[in-house]
Parts: C-alpha cells; structure tokens; sequence
C-alpha cells in the first residue's frame, strides 16, 4: 500500500506532467523504447529492483551527520519506492559499540540511520558478505534486532549456520519468493559455524537441499553471492560455476556483489545473473569506481517479461554518497560497457539495448 501510494504521488504526475530533473529522467529516458508486453492482469506480475553495496560508514557518515539518513536515496528513491520488492547488500553493522575485527577496512553505522533505507523503500537486505561482522557477534545482533524493528526483511547471517542459511520468504502480489544469500569473501573467521555466529558459506549440497525445500512453495528463487576480486570487470571461473550450480538447483536469479564494480550479466537455460552489481551507497572516496546501476526485473507466471538496466554514478568525489541516474551519451557509454564484458557469457550476443532494456528473453 505504502509503494503504491508513493506510486501515484511521486510517479504518475511524471508521466502526465514531463518535466526536466533526474526524476524524469529516470522515469522517461530509460524506458523511451516501447517494446511488447504481454497483457497480462498486474496482480499477476511482479517487479524486483536490485541495487549492490550499500554501506553508509566511513567516509559517508560525516555526510549522513549533517545531511540525514534520508540523503543518500534522494535521487534514486523513486526507483527504489515504485518496485514491488528492493533488495540490497547491506555491507556494515548498525552498532554503535563493539570491539573492531583486526583488519584494514572495518565499518559501522548507527542504528538510528537505518530508518534511511526504510523510507527509501528497501524490503530486503542480503548479509552474507565480508562487513557485516566488523564488530563481532555484538554488532551482528544489533543489526538484526534493528532489521527485526523496521520490519526489513533478510538473509545470509545469524547466530548458527543454520540460521545463516535460512531463506528470506516474502509474499507481494500474490507472489511467494525466496531468498538466500552466501559468502565466499575473507575473513573466514566471519563464517558461520554450527555455534558461532556468521554469514553463510555456499556448501553446495546445503544449497541444493534448501532450494528442494521451498521449491514447490515458492514462485522465485533468488540467490545472492558475495564473490569475485575487487575491481575486476569479469567474473572468475568459479563465481560462473556456483551461479550455473544454484540454477541448475532450481533458483530463478543470481545477484552477485563485492567487487564495487559492474561485472557482466548472463542469460542461463533462461535464468538470469548478474555476476556483479559494483556499489549503490558506499562510504569510501575511491577514485576508482565511478558507476554502476540499478537492475529492474519484471516476471510473470510464465518466467522473465523483461529487465532493464538504469546506469548510475557512483563517483563520490562528485556525488558525494548520493548516487544519480546518469544522463545521456554517458548513460550510453555504460550500457556498452556492460554489454561489452558480457558477451562471452552469452554467445558473443548483446543483452542489452541502447535504452537500457533487457527484452525477448528466451
């Protein structure tokens, strides 16, 4: 109800009244190809937006400070509200005490702020990754009892390894998904155990017995890795192993994340994967990630209706932790990138069209 109301306040008066900015870009720009869509009774369907790392510490809190949590989602809260279920990698613990882990890069972020992505329209949150436990088992609970507050779902961390491998099952639209989320990155001391709290690591057996149990009960399967070498444009070998393993499993979509760059995306026995996501919101000042995007999904009873990629920049020392949908010959310019590390995964095929639609998927 409340994406719906945000719907017709903030989204129908872009389509009846054009009007210059970044919300009408967003809208307009990126869906200027009209392409044929089933008809299709809309409680039927469902639309997922996927974004990649969201981490609101480090350099980005002193923004947060003096601007608000609500800041870094101003330009692309749209996007994230109009969609029937949001999903991002939540990449540090809401804490505000705790001992930091002994290694280079530790973040945290204070509880407060989390109301931030609420308001932004985020549903669910995958915590498998190399962050979520930078202050321990403390900073771990802390996060998940204000997740539990907010009524943010999520997966992928807990206090057991049972727990951490217990999927995220969401019901919109008469839609039932389920979520899995796991963690190939280091530390592996942040691996869950059967009495140590952590993230989930991808034991492919585990995997496949999981997946076996919701099957029958769920419309989609989606599974997110946490994977890959920072900064690398392609995905190594076993990144595309794990992804093609869980489909074969049963699951309908990979969403991977960790490197904070875009990796390429593949169409798999007609089941899609997006090897990297690169970053959304992320509390660092690196000159060298610059963009990335948005990946909207729309499904029916019959499988993938379309996607689209929307290219965002995440340059921070221009957009300073506020990413912004990227306009013109540039947004261009990153939709043939994508296509271009995309290729060999798809039979030298571009996925992609110039307006940002993923269309006839087969």
């Amino acid at each position: 109800m409340i994406k719906k109301l945000l719907f017709l306040i903030f989204v129908m008066p872009l389509w009846l009244f054009p009007q210059s900015g970044i919300n009408s870009l967003s809208i307009t720009e990126v869906t200027t190809e009209r392409f044929p869509i089933k008809e299709t009774d809309p409680i039927k369907t469902l639309s997922l937006t996927f974004v990649g790392d969201l981490q609101m510490g480090g350099s980005c809190l002193p923004v947060i400070t003096s601007r608000g949590s609500d800041y870094p989602f101003d330009s692309t809260r749209t996007l994230i509200s109009i969609s029937d279920l949001a999903v991002a990698n939540l990449e540090a613990p809401f804490v505000l005490q705790g001992k930091p882990f002994n290694k280079k890069f530790t973040f945290r972020v204070h509880p407060g702020y989390a109301t931030g992505p609420l308001r932004a329209g985020f549903d669910v949150f995958t915590l498998a990754n190399n962050h979520i436990l930078d202050y321990g088992p403390e900073g771990l609970n802390t996060t998940l009892q204000t997740l539990d507050s907010l009524q943010i779902k999520y997966c992928g961390a807990g206090n057991t390894i049972h727990e951490a491998e217990k999927p995220c099952l969401v019901t919109v639209n008469n839609w039932k998904i389920g979520f899995f989320a796991f963690s190939l990155t280091y530390p592996s001391e942040f691996w869950a155990r059967e009495n140590r709290p952590g993230t989930a690591y991808p034991h492919l057996e585990r995997i496949k017995s999981h997946i076996n149990t919701i099957r029958q009960d769920c419309d989609l399967i989606i599974v997110a890795f946490h994977w890959g070498g920072e900064l690398w444009s392609n995905p190594k070998p076993y990144q595309k192993f794990y992804a093609h393993k869980v489909i074969d499993f049963g699951a309908d979509i990979v969403i991977g994340h960790h490197p904070h760059v875009l990796q390429g995306i593949e169409m798999y026995k007609g089941k899609f994967i997006a090897y990297s996501m690169g970053n959304y919101v992320f509390g660092s000042y690196s000159r060298r990630v610059s963009f990335s995007m948005i990946l909207r999904l729309r499904y029916d009873n019959q499988g993938l209706l379309y996607g689209e990629v929307i290219p965002i920049d995440v340059y921070n020392p221009r957009v300073r932790f506020c990413p912004t949908v990227i306009r013109g010959e540039e947004r261009i310019k990153v939709i043939s990138k994508l296509n271009e590390i995309s290729r060999h995964l798809n039979n030298d095929q571009n996925l992609v069209r110039e307006s940002g639609l993923i269309v006839h998927i087969k």
